[in-house]
């Protein structure tokens, strides 16, 4: 999937709540662990960097690192000034 794409489906999925506006607690990167992306829906593979985001609502949210990204920059763009 490509820059745009990603950028694209994280809009979308931060629009109808499906990923939340709030920065991680705790972020961890490390190899993937064949485990899903919260964005993309693929598996990040153990030759991808995973980024593993535990969130403040509670939970952990998987993502490849440009996916995570993605989120973490339309997030912040999200946020009021």
């Amino acid at each position: 999937m490509d820059l745009d794409r990603i950028r694209l489906v994280v809009r979308e999925k931060l629009d109808r709540g499906e990923l939340p506006p709030e920065k991680c607690v705790i972020t961890w990167f490390g190899p993937g662990s064949g485990q899903r992306c919260v964005v993309c829906d693929r598996a990040i593979r153990p030759s991808e960097i995973e980024c593993e985001c535990e969130h403040p609502r509670g939970g952990l949210m998987r993502f490849h690192q440009a996916c995570f990204a993605a989120w973490d920059e339309a997030r912040q763009d999200m946020a009021p000034a």
